[in-house]
This record gives C-alpha cells, structure tokens and sequence, in this order.
C-alpha cells in the first residue's frame, strides 16, 4: 500500500475555484482523485484535488458546492481526510460506512443542478455511472478550472526518458507491438489509442520521471496496423530499439493527430480501439465520427503477465530488498537496546539508505510507511514523524519497497518493539492466518482474485473483525506498485495467470490503538505435482518472492493449524536459506532469531 506526504493544509484555492464555478453558473463542480491519463498518483503538477482540499491521498473525489466541498474516500483514508483537510469548508464522506453516501449516491439525491467537469479528467465508463443522478445537468467546462485559478501550480520534471536494456526487459518492442496488433485484428480495430502511461512504457520499453516514485512519462500512444506514434513532452533517447518503430512526437500535436487519423478511419469504414475503462470523454470527442471499440484495451493484460527475464528480476530485487529490510531492522533493535534515540523518520532514513546499498537500486517505489503505535491505525500513514522517538515497547508496522534491476518490491511487516500484550498478539495471529490460508491455496486456472480474498478474510470475520481495503492488488515490472487487471478483491475479477505478481496483504486498523499488515508478494506459478483437475483446468499456486521474517513474539502458535504451522517453518526456512548469507553481524543474528522458532 502506498502512503502519501505531510499534509500541506491549504484550502485557499477552494474560493477561488468557487468564484470561478460562478463564472460559469455552476452549482458544483467535480475535481476527481485521477488526472488525464488516469493516473493514481498523479504528476504534482496534476494534483488538482490535492491543492483545492488538502487531502493527499491516492483515491478519493471531491465536489466543490457553492458554499463548501464533499470529499468521498474509502477506508483507507477515513482517518486521514478528517486530519488533512478543513472541515469548517469540508464535510467528509467515508464512504463504506453505514449511512454514508458514495459520490454517485449523493449526486442520485440532489435537486435539479448543474454540474461542471474537465472531460479530460473523466472516462466515458466513469461518466455512466455519475450519470445516475436524474436532477444533474452534466456540464463540460473547457479547461480545468482548477488549473485556471491554481497560480503556484508546479512546472513538469523535465528530465529525460530513458530506455530499459533487454536484459531487463526480456521483450523487444517490435515483439510487444506485434501481439498488440494482434489483439487489434481480434476486435477489427485499425488504430488503438492507449492513455495509460504503465501500458506506454511497457509497451516502449521506455522510462521516465515524471511522477515521483513511478518511472514513467506523460504521453499518448496511438498504434496502427503499420505504425505507431507517441506523443510526449520529451524527444526519444538516443540509440533506442524504439526508433524506426515508434514515431515520438509533442505531447500538444495529439489532439489534432487523433482527429486526422480518426476521420481517415472513418473514411476507410475502419474501427478505432478506444478503451471505456481508461480513456477520458475528452479523448472520445476527439475520436467523434468514427466507429468504436470500447473494451478494455490489451497492453494491461499482456503486462501484468511478466515474462522469464522480468520473473527473475523479481526474484533478484527481492533477494535484494530482502537483505537491506533485515539490515535496517536489526540496527533498529539494536539502537532501542541501547536507548538511542531513533524516530520514525530516522529508520526511514536508515531504510531507503540499505536499500541505496543494493545493485541496480533507482529509487523508492513509493515513500516508506514507517508508522509506530496508534500512526498504524492509518492505513496509508503519511510523512514519518520528526519528533516522538520510539520505544522498546508498543508495534511498527513498515511498509516499503523499491524500483530496482528491472523490477518493483512493496511489503509490509508489522514488528513488537518490546513485550507484546495479549489483544496484539491476538490480532497479530489472526492476521496471519488471514495470510498463510491464502499463500498456501492451489486454485484451478481461471480463478479471479474476487473468489480467493474470503480465504484471507475468513479468521477475522469468524472473530467479527475485518479490515476496509483491498487485500491485494498487481505490482508492475519496474513500473507501478499497483497494476492491473489482478488483484485479490471484489472488484478484481480478473483470472490469476501464470507470471502474474500480486501483493497479498491482510490486515487490521483500530484508531487510538494501532494497525496490523503483513504483506508479501507472491508470482502465480503451475502448482506440480497437484491431482489432475476434473475438468482438465490445471492448477496454480502463489509463489513467495518477498522474503523477510514475520515476528514469532507477535503469533499464538497454540491458534495455529498444523499446515499453517508447515508453511510458516518452510517459509522461514527459505528466508534464512536466501537472505542469510547477504548477512553479517547482527543482521544475520537478527535474521536467524526470528527464522528458528518457526523451524
């Protein structure tokens, strides 16, 4: 799971947009979480939501009303909106608790109203299901208002792109383009639009920085039968295997392309590929006259299913991150023995320090959450404090991970600082079991993560327990933390594959008390050796890649079943086997401490 920076505060641009929404005779005004390209972490110049109310979290919309704002977010981000934004200008919804309105359930209630949206910012998918509300005139305001009034908005990164070498990628662009095309003469398209920009750099081997923490670039990408071209801020990188395949171009001659091309097509009879799910109702303007497809476009599944190089980067930079965690976690207990003094923000520090220390290490995958005692209530705790030093008592919980040699890492470990108390270690368990029942399950191909997620579920609920996120979701290729189309939750229906990397990460939340997750990442694989299935499907498993010891002081083995028990000690058995000889001093002690009471 990925956190968010100190909150700034700042509401003052929610007048100025509202003298603006009055230009317009707008009664509302919608500033989704996302940005043109849909993107959940949006470049800073994007983060439009951000800058009008203050909140910094990766999902949640926000309506701006004539005389105050609505902000929707999951539970992930309940506690955080309430601390982050003004709540004399805002009322925050938290959506999934009983009585509270989702943003189209609100919209559904309101009078006769008029309703302005940037149509860049809002998909054609997307726009069906706000449409539910019968009273709102849905009103296309040209340019973002929000840019229109936003006088410190941050200019783009402007560093370069640079391109990934195939022994990283383990896949040519030409080879990529030609099963793209492929998928395109399935559904009779001519031209395919992608927006995405993780399918935009996958699908050129390319890189950039234009968004902290994820290494890609703001671009469009229109692939035809025997062309494709790209348009973004930044020229093509010298000695690239993408020139001569991909034509790049400005990132402003896009619209005008798009027209030229879509009123060829329609000349031709031909059908443009204009996925619903991803591109904006800006875009689909752009494409008016010409026939569509509007399925979900193909570069996310063939991305998500990562091929042998990028299988064994994974590996490699899990070995790596691996090494690094344990380093910082031992010089962690360390320092408490000793009554230094080390605050959240210092083992941040100490952490992204032992992950620089590994071959191949670019950057964060996203900033660490470093989140000791009731900070852990926060699901998406945000900027480590500067002031409180831990104690040799109470819980951590560390989420981190890195982009490095070819891949990305993300996991979490909850730790006890000193003598755990009994409802810890309680919760700790059932958390754990949440996890092991799931690592564990051999499941028939075909399966969607929607099916699997009870399994880490279960021991919660049967305590009446539960927790308010996903329990898992896909991890790029030296690309986003989080990719789709797998997941394990309700609204990730997807089949696992074969190659697939997923994040398995249960977890428990109380405020004032503290918070629980125990995340891995796992490659799904054939599960050998498995009885046939009935029905000839074939079998598959979760794999572990991360590699890092969860705390046996924190488990009740007595609540443990036997084949928990089994993963558990072969698991650890596998991380000190792995992990330990990357170790010295007392960061392999450390390592073995944890590792041998599960043996």
């Amino acid at each position: 799971m990925i956190p968010q920076t100190h909150p700034s505060g700042k509401t003052s641009l929610l007048g100025d947009l509202q003298r603006a929404m009055e230009a317009h005779r707008l009664d509302y005004y919608l500033v989704p979480s996302g940005d043109e390209h849909g993107n959940e972490y949006p470049p800073p110049r994007n983060r439009r939501r951000q800058a009008v109310c203050g909140f910094q979290g990766s999902a949640g919309d926000f309506l701006a009303g004539k005389s105050r704002g609505y902000l929707f977010v999951d539970a992930r981000y309940h506690l955080q909106a309430l601390e982050q934004v003004n709540r004399e200008q805002i009322v925050v919804h938290k959506v999934g608790q009983a009585g509270e309105p989702t943003l189209e359930e609100f919209l559904a209630g309101l009078p006769p109203v008029r309703v302005g949206f940037d149509p860049f910012l809002v998909s054609s998918g997307r726009m069906e299901r706000l449409k539910a509300g019968p009273g709102v005139e849905w009103v296309a305001v040209e340019g973002n208002l929000v840019d229109q009034v936003w006088a410190e908005r941050p200019p783009r990164s402007g560093r370069p792109l640079f391109a990934l070498p195939p022994q990283l990628t383990g896949e040519a662009v030409e080879e990529k383009l030609t099963r793209v095309r492929e998928a395109m003469a399935s559904q009779g398209a001519a031209a395919l639009v992608v927006t995405r920009l993780d399918d935009i750099a996958w699908l050129t081997n390319l890189r950039g920085e234009d968004i902290p923490n994820n290494p890609v670039f703001e671009a469009y990408l229109v692939v035809e039968e025997q062309q494709a071209r790209c348009f973004a801020h930044d020229p093509l990188p010298p000695g690239s295997e993408v020139e001569g395949r991909v034509e790049f171009l400005p990132y402003e001659a896009f619209p005008a392309d798009l027209r030229q091309t879509c009123q060829r097509l329609a000349k031709a009879e031909r059908l443009l590929w204009l996925p619903a799910d991803s591109a904006s109702l800006g875009v689909k303007a752009l494409a008016e006259g010409v026939p569509l497809v509007t399925v979900p476009g193909p570069v996310e599944g063939l991305k998500a299913v990562k091929n042998p190089v990028e299988r064994e980067a994974a590996r490699s930079a899990h070995l790596a991150t691996g090494a690094a965690k344990a380093r910082a976690l031992a010089r962690l207990f360390a320092a408490l023995k000793k009554n230094e003094r080390v605050t959240e923000e210092i083992f941040a520090g100490w952490l992204e320090a032992e992950y620089a220390q590994e071959a191949g290490y670019w950057g964060l995958s996203f900033p660490s959450i470093v989140a000791y005692g009731p900070h852990a209530a926060q699901v998406h705790y945000g900027t480590p404090d500067d002031t409180t030093p831990m104690a040799p008592q109470g819980m951590l919980l560390v989420d981190s991970g890195c982009q490095i040699a070819g891949a990305t890492t993300d996991d979490t470990r909850t730790y006890s600082l000193g003598r755990p108390d009994p409802l810890q270690v309680f919760r700790h368990t059932l958390v754990l079991r949440g996890h092991v029942r799931l690592a564990m399950q051999v499941f028939p191909r075909g399966t969607g993560g929607a099916f699997l997620e009870a399994l880490a579920r279960a021991p919660l609920w049967e305590e009446g327990l539960d927790y308010g996120h996903g329990t898992g979701h896909g991890v790029g290729a030296f690309l986003n933390v989080h990719e789709g189309p797998q997941g394990f939750s309700g609204r990730s229906p997807a089949p696992l594959e074969d190659g697939m990397v997923i994040s398995l990460e249960p977890g428990f939340y109380l405020a004032g008390w503290g918070g629980i997750r125990l995340e891995n990442l796992y490659l799904v694989e054939e599960a050998l050796g498995h009885p046939p299935h009935p029905a000839g499907k074939g079998w598959l498993r979760l794999s572990p890649l991360t590699l890092i010891p969860f705390d046996p002081t924190l488990t009740d083995f007595s609540r443990l079943m036997a084949e928990e028990k089994a993963w558990l000690a072969a698991y650890h058995h596998r991380v000190e086997e792995q992990i330990g000889p990357r170790l010295s001093g007392e960061a392999l002690a450390w390592l073995k401490a944890l590792c041998a009471p599960w043996q």
